[in-house]
């Protein structure tokens, strides 16, 4: 069963330029991918879709088998299960620490503080940042 298939997107910009034209796209589990493009190519707009950041003009987006729609509960799903990582990290980063960046999304997901904790203390220790929890995160 694929993890994420993309079934003839299209996605127009809000001044009605056309950014993404009928793409198809499926990966399996376990399967590795690269996306590859110039810049302007709209590699980063198809990205944001995956999580429902953007909305497609037509087509579908679909996560373990589920079709992702945009209500809160529908959104928050499919976020516990794709990320993303911006290229700028300036982009990303809004919290004063690695710690406060990296609770972020738990606490969206409705986690008890102490579940944040956790999860957010076994992640850095993971990536051998627990050391850094408290610093800025630039």
């Amino acid at each position: 069963m694929a993890i994420l298939e993309v079934k003839d997107l299209y996605y127009n910009y809000p001044d009605g330029t056309e950014a993404i034209k009928g793409i198809n796209f499926k990966v399996e589990e376990g399967q590795m991918i690269s996306i590859l493009g110039p810049n302007g190519a709209g590699k980063s707009t198809f990205f944001l879709h995956f999580n429902g950041i953007i909305e497609p003009t037509s087509g579908e987006i679909i996560i373990d088998g589920e079709t992702l729609k945009y209500d809160k509960k529908s959104l928050l799903k499919a976020r516990a299960k794709v990320g993303i990582v911006f290229q700028n990290p300036d982009d990303q980063l809004f919290a004063p620490t690695v710690f406060e960046d990296v609770a972020f999304g738990p606490m969206n997901m409705g986690l008890s503080e102490e579940e944040v904790k956790q999860r957010v203390e076994e992640s850095l220790k993971v990536v051998g940042m627990a050391e850094y929890s408290h610093k800025a995160p630039h």
